[in-house]
């Protein structure tokens, strides 16, 4: 292998689990976990992480680094890697795997390469891989792309996309744009459904307009609160993108509002595994309408 220790920045859900799998493949994987809360650092150890003191020894440590977390955070996680390869010496190969407009991976090549290392673009399409049969595809663009190869099937499913930076975030980019947006123009029609008490009307008039799409969206509901927080960022990179290629950034902007809307609802608070597993569409609707309207929930 031309890896043996990979970093993970960080172990949420997705970064967890691919830590998983490439430790099951025998890589030393590696995390900084100062300051994060007991549940990450339960996560990461049920995951295998060994722990690392801070930057300059995970930069020390790594061969690779994957930034796998809330795209809002992914400059600032690359200048501090940047600033301890300036500081120890050492240049492990830097992946950005968030949900990054095009312009965004640029400016965060340019962050690493300034550092003196390289740099590969990547979007990731698919969930976390918790068995084979569902391996993430981790899309890779830019001059260094195939360093990543030999990572296939090692928890993911590498693919590179093309040479330049821009091209592996445009593919997360754009599949998140269409599914994100989807989940977020569903809830908002559901939400005034349920304002003017139609839900149910509407519920079971949408399957015949709109056949195999509906049901995902209407279960998406259930989860869409604890994850909106971390969707917000990655609906403002999907608008500066379109603005960028003169398209309307006004749809996702939108989503991102929606988004705010329920991260402030008391749901929002929630883990993915606390979601009450009896709660229905309906429920969480109605929870989220006293959001809209001001009540307490």
């Amino acid at each position: 292998m031309g890896f043996s220790t990979i970093a993970i920045l960080s172990p949420g859900n997705m970064g967890a689990a691919v830590g998983a799998q490439l430790g099951k493949s025998g890589y030393d994987v590696i995390s900084c976990l100062a300051g994060r809360s007991d549940f990450t650092r339960r996560r990461a150890d049920e995951a295998g992480f060994r722990q690392i003191a801070d930057m300059n020894a995970l930069v020390s440590a790594a061969d690779l680094i994957l930034s796998i977390l809330d795209p809002a955070k992914a400059m600032d996680i690359a200048g501090q890697v940047a600033s301890s390869m300036k500081s120890t010496g050492e240049k492990p190969v830097f992946a950005d795997c968030n949900a990054t407009s095009p312009a965004t991976a640029e400016k965060l090549n340019a962050t690493i390469e300034v550092a003196g290392g390289k740099f590969v673009d990547v979007g990731i399409v698919g969930g976390a891989p918790t068995r084979r049969d569902n391996f993430p595809q981790f899309c890779t663009s830019g001059p260094h792309a195939s360093l990543l190869d030999e990572l296939h099937d090692k928890g993911v499913r590498i693919e590179c996309i093309g040479p330049n930076i821009g091209q592996g975030s445009a593919i997360k980019i754009c599949n998140g744009a269409y599914n994100k947006g989807a989940f977020a123009l569903y809830t908002a029609v559901m939400l005034a459904a349920e304002h003017y008490g139609c839900t149910n009307f509407l519920r079971e008039r949408l399957p015949n307009s709109q056949s195999g799409s509906v049901d995902r969206l209407d279960q998406a509901v259930l989860r869409l609160p604890s994850l909106s927080g971390r969707y917000i960022g990655e609906m403002e990179q999907v608008a500066e993108t379109f603005e960028a290629i003169g398209l309307t950034p006004d749809i996702h902007k939108g989503a991102a509002d929606m988004f705010r809307l329920l991260n402030a609802s008391p749901l929002a608070s929630e883990r993915r595994e606390e979601i009450d597993p009896d709660r229905t569409t309906s429920d969480v609707l109605r929870m989220l309408s006293k959001t809209v309207s001001g009540t307490s929930a």
